[in-house]
């Protein structure tokens, strides 16, 4: 298994703009890194959960995945869509109108996302059938490999937020641009998950 490969390809689609990570960094604009951390664990244990997903069940899903990938890319692109409104409608409401969000939402945001994430699926599968399965379907290489990539998630989805955590007073001030700016990256997200 050449690991050198895999975890280059694991960097990369980990810390590149996705929904996962451009949530992330609104979350942690408009609440700071602390009021994002129930949305980055609960995506983070779905990622985990996904991966496990994927590399167990990796040669039946490569052979079902075809058929729901243009279902997935739908579904996903609308909550993408979805969350680009939401955005834009907390971007615009009174700054005193803005209601904290509740631990129990952005719990179901995380999972939510997570599931609904087509690049994260995609991701995931190919990651299992490019570098491990042709070379070990072990138990605890699959494990192995789901710890690692979802170590590398978790580090890309801080790093974001971070970036959003520390430009929160620049946030305050320009929340409508910046929250306009986020909800068009995310209709962008949504459009290129449809291609």
């Amino acid at each position: 298994m050449d690991w050198t490969a895999m975890l280059l390809y694991i960097v990369v689609t980990c810390i590149t703009p996705g929904p996962n990570n451009l949530m992330s960094l609104y979350l942690s604009a408009n609440y700071g890194l602390a009021g994002a951390r129930k949305y980055i664990t609960a995506s983070a244990a779905s990622f985990f959960v996904k991966l496990l997903l994927c590399g167990a069940l990796n040669v039946m899903l490569a052979s079902v995945i075809p058929a729901l990938i243009p279902y997935l890319k739908w579904l996903g692109a609308a909550y993408m869509l979805y969350l680009a409104y939401s955005m834009l409608r907390s971007g615009f409401a009174a700054q005193n109108a803005q209601k904290e969000q509740t631990g129990e939402s952005t719990y179901r945001q995380g999972i939510l996302l997570q599931c609904l994430n087509i690049k994260s699926w995609v991701c995931n599968l190919s990651v299992y059938s490019v570098y491990v399965i042709a070379h070990s379907t072990a138990p605890s290489v699959i494990l192995l490999v789901a710890v690692v990539n979802t170590a590398c998630m978790l580090c890309a989805t801080l790093c974001w937020g971070a970036f959003g955590s520390a430009f929160r007073r620049l946030y305050a001030a320009h929340r409508r641009a910046f929250s306009t700016v986020m909800a068009l990256s995310l209709v962008y997200c949504a459009i290129t998950a449809l291609k």
